[in-house]
């Protein structure tokens, strides 16, 4: 069973992400939830949960902010980033601040179970209607930096002739994940396919 953790001020939303998963059938249970960061701290703590999902607007402190707290004081856990926010620097300075994945806050499920699973094998995750920030990325970072080392493996793979599954079978990996790299390449890339990625990818020298 997977537990995660809610901090989210609408008590609503908390609720409905319960319902979500009350059954069980996704082997994913929230076990602990908070509507504010005073009260998250202490919960966390305690809590064994893997998976945070954090509202980015918060009254007290941002969601933003509040990432990089969680990552330095609980390392072990993945947040994952839940946001309607459109801004691009906000996105941005989620991401530099060590979100493990941002979301919109209402995507389906089959997503959120997707990503869930993606950041527990380790993974970055940008959801599917993200705005694009990698602009300011780009700006603020070497060019080789450009893609995560899972991203690098999985690129100089396909980029040699294998395919997907072959790729996740090297990796150690799943099929899914190598699908979610994927996606976050073409977003980087601004391409719509694999193939144009790799292009772009040797005319920078990031692979061979």
């Amino acid at each position: 069973m997977i537990n995660i953790f809610i901090i989210d001020d609408h008590p609503v939303f908390i609720d409905g992400i319960k319902s979500v998963f009350s059954n069980g059938d996704d082997k994913i249970k929230v076990t602990g939830w908070a509507t504010s960061v005073k009260e998250a701290l202490p919960k966390l703590k305690r809590s064994r949960a893997k998976i945070v999902l954090l509202d980015l607007i918060m009254p007290e402190i941002s969601g933003v902010e509040f990432c990089l707290i969680i990552k330095k004081q609980f390392p072990e856990k993945k947040v994952i980033a839940l946001t309607g926010e459109l801004n691009p620097t906000i996105l941005y300075n989620t991401w530099i601040n060590n979100a493990d994945a941002i979301i919109m806050k209402y995507c389906e499920k089959k997503e959120l179970v997707n990503v869930i699973h993606s950041v527990l094998e380790g993974n970055r995750v940008l959801g599917d209607k993200v705005p694009d920030f990698h602009e300011l990325l780009e700006l603020s970072t070497p060019k080789k930096s450009l893609l995560t080392i899972s991203e690098h493996q999985v690129l100089s793979l396909l980029a040699k002739g294998h395919n997907r599954k072959e790729t996740a079978k090297m990796l150690d990996s799943s099929l899914n994940a190598v699908d979610f790299h994927c996606k976050n390449m073409n977003k980087k890339f601004k391409v719509k396919n694999i193939t144009s990625v790799i292009d772009e990818a040797r005319k920078r020298n990031l692979i061979p």
